[in-house]
């Protein structure tokens, strides 16, 4: 599945784990993956990182709520409810079911 369709509109980003000496970056979600189930537990990895930054300053108000994610090329975008931006720079990106 493209990155751009992965089921992430309204999953609640948990944690962010970077592990700096692999150069691998885990963000821990309850996404809506079935349509009318609850969310679940599910991890979003990326390897070979180059690139990780990270806003928190609630500009649209407190939301730990992904409200869209996009792919430009190696670059990955996701734009938080509060209006925070996560932006990763890897080589490729998993999006599996389980949880850290």
């Amino acid at each position: 599945m493209s990155f751009d369709n992965l089921p992430l509109h309204d999953a609640v980003l948990k944690t962010i784990v970077v592990d700096w000496g692999s150069a691998e970056i885990i963000l821990s979600v309850s996404a809506f993956v079935i349509k009318g189930e609850a969310a679940a537990p599910y991890l979003l990895g990326f390897s070979s990182v180059t690139m990780f930054e990270g806003s928190r300053f609630n500009e649209w108000g407190a939301s730990n709520s992904i409200l869209d994610a996009k792919a430009l090329g190696t670059e990955f975008i996701i734009q938080m409810q509060s209006g925070d931006v996560i932006k990763i720079m890897a080589a490729s990106y998993a999006f599996q079911s389980g949880s850290l």
